[in-house]
């Protein structure tokens, strides 16, 4: 029943988080609407209505079909889900709720603009050391403070030194975004070497993962040739899979 509902509440914060994917990129002002993605047009507050507003034509011009909204739904329902089958009713599910809401923001916009905005992946790291620092010793978690910044150290180094050494196969963005998964992922358990492992695990999980849906969408000729393959969304979903396989892994 927790599973359910926190996917439901993932619907339901899923528009909400659809205007964030609608305005970040051209930093403007958010509005209780949704636009269309391919002619901008005012979708109306009917937008927001979880779950119904994916039914909707755009009033300019019905072929338009606005898949980012959808994507936005699903992803936030799905990791809103996971996090409740992994955390339950701890009080770590609440940053990692928050954490994986802005994962899914991030990664809709990679995937359609194949940028990772400082905007976002900045303040994600600022606030998510944050709660590191100020809610591990309430919580008797404190043990886990150092594995949090070696997992930041290990996931963003990794993915840095990818960057230095082909930067067109690994964009900026991502060694920006890559401290913050570490540091989620470092964050549960109390062993080092364990957060070293859970990060390297993620990257694996997300660069493979990247590279065979990359390739498989220029197969069908649906990425050019030549175009980029965005890698934040695979590296966020690896995240996600060790978040929820961490017990097994640091029990190896």
């Amino acid at each position: 029943m927790l599973i359910a509902l926190f996917a439901f509440c993932g619907l339901v914060i899923g528009p909400l988080l659809g205007i964030i994917v609608d305005r970040a990129v051209e930093r403007e002002r958010p509005e209780a609407q949704h636009r269309c993605q391919q002619c901008s047009a005012d979708l109306g507050p009917q937008s927001l209505i979880p779950i119904l507003h994916w039914f909707r034509s755009c009033p300019s011009d019905p072929s338009h079909r606005n898949w980012r909204y959808v994507l936005v739904d699903v992803g936030t329902a799905a990791a809103f889900g996971l996090a409740a089958w992994r955390f339950g009713s701890t009080w770590m599910l609440t940053p990692y709720l928050v954490l994986f809401a802005v994962l899914v923001v991030m990664s809709v916009i990679d995937i359609e603009t194949h940028l990772l905005l400082n905007v976002l992946t900045y303040p994600a790291f600022a606030v998510g050391l944050f709660a590191v620092l100020s809610l591990s010793g309430p919580q008797g978690h404190e043990d886990a403070i150092w594995p949090a910044v070696v997992g930041a150290l290990v996931f963003g180094g990794a993915i840095l030194l990818a960057f230095l050494a082909y930067p067109p196969g690994m964009g900026l963005g991502d060694a920006k975004l890559a401290p913050t998964l570490g540091l989620a992922l470092g964050w549960l358990t109390t062993d080092p070497l364990a957060a070293a492992r859970l990060s390297f695990y993620a990257l694996i999980i997300g660069l493979l993962g990247s590279s065979i849906v990359g390739l498989s969408l220029r197969g069908l000729k649906v990425l050019g040739a030549k175009a980029e393959i965005p890698m934040g969304p695979g590296l966020v979903v690896g995240t996600m899979a060790m978040v929820a396989l961490s017990e097994r892994v640091i029990g190896l």
